[in-house]
């Protein structure tokens, strides 16, 4: 939800002020759950690998370089790959759990264009967003089983699931990192 906030309003403090205003929040963590994949009968999880043309020109590359090279970029320029491959995972329904107000967490998945860290070139593609109101909050453990990164010092008696050091508020790129419990998979069978 940072992230659909974020193409609105690229202030970090004024995206903290509206998921504040947003989700619910309990010991300075959002109740947002991981991304789940959700895995039946009819709906299967598929590994793939994408190949994408990188490049239309095939000039190939007949200069000299001009001084001795330790590296060369092979993102960019005449040294680019014709080809890149993608590895991705195939899913018909992701599922997350929040808490929090229903109106305004609709408004912001409806507003996000891909999920993922390639969403810009093809990825992630959502072909709908659906909010629907629950009793229980599934935001932090379902069925006894974690649902997000939570931090260590949040629990009296150790868990199963393993720890690592890690960043579990936004901007995960730049908070505070803190010895946090991870969990074990996000495959929701039903």
């Amino acid at each position: 939800m940072y992230w659909a906030i974020y193409s609105m309003n690229n202030s970090h403090e004024k995206i903290i002020e509206v998921l504040d205003e947003t989700l619910s929040k309990s010991h300075d963590v959002y109740h947002a759950s991981q991304a789940l994949y959700e895995k039946s009968s009819s709906n299967n999880i598929v590994a793939k690998e994408i190949t994408r043309i990188t490049r239309t020109d095939w000039n190939e590359f007949d200069g000299v370089l001009t001084k001795v090279k330790k590296s060369i970029k092979e993102n960019e320029g005449v040294f680019c790959r014709k080809f890149t491959l993608k590895l991705a995972t195939q899913v018909k329904r992701i599922i997350f759990f929040a808490h929090g107000n229903h109106e305004k967490i609709q408004f912001y998945l409806n507003s996000i264009l891909g999920i993922g860290l390639q969403s810009n070139s093809g990825f992630g593609e959502i072909e709908k967003v659906k909010v629907t109101r629950i009793v229980d909050d599934h935001s932090w453990f379902l069925d006894e089983k974690l649902n997000r990164i939570l931090p260590k010092s949040m629990f009296y008696m150790s868990r199963n699931e393993p720890v690592k050091s890690c960043r579990y508020k936004p901007n995960y790129k730049s908070s505070d990192i803190v010895d946090c419990y991870i969990p074990i998979g996000n495959t929701l069978v039903v």
